[in-house]
């Protein structure tokens, strides 16, 4: 299962000390993260398909070669 938190900067290290001091097994990995690094953020399967939606009445798509090309 995967869990998505966001902790207040300053609880950070607190966070992290209740996280390693959990019996093992429980938590399989961690991965700290920068919002501010972020470039896409989605919260939901239905916020992809709002976007996606959107995307599509727009019609603002880009032809394959374009695609490839701008890669």
């Amino acid at each position: 299962m995967l869990v998505q938190l966001s902790i207040s900067d300053n609880q950070v290290a607190a966070f992290m000390d209740v996280v390693t001091h959990l019996k093992s097994g429980i938590v399989d990995s961690v991965t700290i993260l920068d919002p501010a690094e972020a470039t896409f953020v989605v919260s939901s399967k239905e916020m992809v398909r709002e976007r996606v939606e959107f995307a599509e009445k727009r019609g603002a798509y880009t032809d394959h070669k374009t695609f490839w090309q701008d890669m």
